[in-house]
């Protein structure tokens, strides 16, 4: 459901099968987005693709889109017709897109490493920085529970394909420690057929698989135990990874024989600590990562390697009482949040002449205004950053959510709320887009605008009253929400040519669009019902060319669909979990006067989950079936996407 300011889950927490407990995420930040869209995939989700990437997760369980090369080939997020350098991907709040090439792949990022998943709308380049133009994907750990628990859990995966999986994950607590190792490994033939250009069938080539990774987190409790007087948490998290993956032909080449390695290692280290009046913290990042491409045929042997140093130190501070607060006695509570990132990346390569760094230091500003009966939320936050030593332009932004009415009683709750979001934006050219050899454009400009966005949210609860099968237990829910955004970039970057691209400021474009989303959950006996309903429309044009007879203005940009949408259905019965997904994704223009363009597709998914507990030992059961009714399609022109496919697990856990 569309939340502006919170993320909510999708459904009631009934539907869980694999269910962890629900924690609060780290980041001071999350609170100072109020009039923004935000929407959190819920568990049952995270679990049913826990074996699968990112990228198949929000392409069939969110509206927005993502930009697929097919097996093996890149993944990349849009949101409302933004280009993928402008859509960000943070971990624990940590900027995942790659120095040189401004984007994250999202087919490196193994779901079953992340408690949480989170897509924010809109830009918010005021509290994120540079890049944030379209929205963001918020993945990471959830704050840690310093309770004495040790889980353990092994899963088991095999599909279609000569696909074959393993995952495992250990986690152990005490009053002072908190450790969790998560890893997997998978392996992939991926040796599908499909149907060339002239309806012949054949079978992809060159598309081999193997892939491995492993994130160690350990939280250390700096305070005393039974101590009023808390003296913070201390927090270390190394994460590597390495993909080795065949590139198969596109329908256009004959053969292949494309090899490329991907290899990434990143840690965080953070202190935070939370007081009644003043709250800390302070993180610590450096990542490296490295790309070797080979093509024998072309005689192409690339090592490209890049790396980010990423700190920042901020404080939160409440500016009301915290004992009025806590009594009820103040009508308003105030919140001031400051901090200051830094971050320096740098990149070298056979495609770059030289080494290239960028330095970009800033200093935020924001602050919260929130009523105590929880109907009102205000944010304005600023930022001034510096790259490279120039100054870019200030970046403000605001939003307020208002809880216009609700009504609660025993037996049904109805509410209705209102949002409402402004930002100033922009986005530096990337190190490949300014200095790739050949090709780089030195004098690109960045990119530069305003986005707005407003929306509503209503919702019906209805609950049996006491005494008729306990107190208030909830048993139907709807909700209905719509998103407006608008927003209008100058300088948009876009490559173009033939044998040798070049990146170009192409003037301005203008994006503006509605989201639609909807929910039905109902209780019958045991029995929970689940509808869902996601679609987007968007239209994101040229005004503007730097580029005499471009042929763009008025056009819709390259790879922005129009539509865009999902449905699930579903129920939950005890231990038992069923769901169809359904997704539609309309005309894809591939070039930027419209003159060629990928027809729409659907797909039909299914998800079968089934759990049992046998005292301290858990059993998963899960069954996929993708793609159910066959269908031909391409997402990019060229990368042709397999037809029907299976996949299956079994999870075993133990928990005390």
């Amino acid at each position: 459901m569309p939340v502006a300011g919170q993320g909510v889950q999708d459904s009631i927490p009934e539907v869980y099968i694999h269910a962890r407990p629900e924690k609060q995420n780290a980041d001071l930040r999350n609170r100072y987005n109020a009039g923004q869209k935000t929407i959190e995939i819920d568990q049952k989700y995270i679990s049913a693709y826990q074996l699968q990437n990112i990228a198949q997760l929000l392409s069939q369980q969110t509206s927005v889109f993502v930009k697929s090369y097919g097996i093996n080939g890149l993944a990349t997020l849009s949101f409302r017709g933004a280009s993928a350098a402008q859509s960000a991907v943070l971990w624990n709040g940590i900027p995942l897109m790659n120095p040189a090439l401004g984007i994250a792949d999202l087919s490196l990022l193994h779901t079953g490493l992340f408690d949480d998943v989170r897509l924010q709308y809109g830009s918010s380049a005021a509290l994120y920085g540079n890049a944030n133009v379209g929205g963001a994907l918020v993945i990471g750990s959830s704050r840690p529970g310093f309770q004495a628990r040790q889980e353990v859990a092994l899963t088991l995966g095999a599909g279609s394909f000569g696909r074959k999986d393993i995952a495992g994950k250990w986690n152990w607590a005490n009053k002072r420690w908190n450790i969790n190792i998560r890893g997997f490994y998978q392996r992939a033939d991926n040796d599908f057929r499909y149907e060339d250009h002239s309806g012949q069938q054949q079978q992809l080539d060159n598309a081999r698989l193997s892939a491995g990774g492993v994130l160690v987190a350990a939280d250390y409790n700096l305070s005393k135990v039974n101590s009023a007087v808390s003296a913070g948490v201390l927090s270390l998290q190394l994460w590597w990874q390495e993909y080795r993956r065949q590139i198969p032909p596109a329908l256009f080449e004959p053969y292949s024989v494309k090899h490329q390695q991907d290899a990434s290692f990143r840690s965080l280290l953070q202190w935070r600590k939370q007081g009644r009046k003043f709250s800390y913290y302070i993180k610590s990042s450096y990542s490296d990562e490295s790309l070797h491409y080979k093509d024998s045929v072309a005689r192409q042997n690339n090592r490209n390697t890049v790396a980010q140093y990423y700190g920042e130190a901020g404080m939160e501070w409440r500016i009301h009482n915290p004992d009025q607060e806590e009594n009820g006695e103040s009508p308003f509570f105030h919140h001031l949040l400051l901090y200051v990132p830094f971050q320096y990346t740098t990149a070298s390569g056979e495609n770059m002449r030289r080494r290239e760094e960028q330095v970009r230091p800033s200093v935020v500003a924001a602050y919260r205004l929130a009523d105590a009966a929880g109907r009102l939320q205000l944010n304005i936050a600023l930022r001034q950053e510096l790259v490279n030593g120039e100054r870019v332009p200030f970046l403000p932004g605001g939003g307020f959510l208002w809880k216009v009415w609700r009504k609660d009683n025993m037996a049904s709750v109805y509410s209705f709320s209102f949002s409402g979001n402004i930002q100033r934006t922009y986005r530096i050219p990337t190190l490949n887009e300014l200095y790739y050899f050949p090709g780089g454009n030195d004098q690109l400009k960045p990119e530069k605008g305003w986005a707005q966005e407003a929306g509503y949210i209503a919702t019906a609860v209805f609950k049996k009253k006491p005494g008729a099968g306990g107190p208030g237990r909830e048993v139907f829910r709807i909700s209905h929400g719509i998103t407006m955004y608008h927003r209008k970039i100058d300088d948009w970057i876009y490559w173009m040519g033939g044998v040798i691209w070049t990146p170009h400021n192409i003037a301005r474009v203008s994006s503006r669009g509605l989201e639609t989303e909807n929910e039905i959950t109902c209780r019958v006996k045991e029995t929970v019902w689940h509808l869902s309903f996601k679609w987007a429309y968007t239209l994101s044009t040229s005004l503007a060319s730097y580029i005499p007879g471009d042929g763009s203005i008025g056009k819709q940009v390259p790879y922005a669909p129009r539509y865009n949408g999902q449905a699930n259905l579903g129920l939950t019965w005890k231990g038992f979990f069923l769901n169809y997904n359904h997704t539609y994704t309309g005309y894809r223009f591939i070039t930027i006067d419209e003159s060629q363009y990928l027809l729409p597709y659907q797909t039909g998914n299914a998800q079968i989950m089934y759990g049992l507990n046998a005292g301290a030992c858990k059993i998963q059961f899960a069954v996929q079936v993708q793609n159910i009714f066959n269908a031909r399609y391409e997402i990019v022109s060229g990368r042709p996407m397999p037809g029907r496919y299976f996949l299956a697990n079994i999870q075993l856990g133990w928990k005390k």
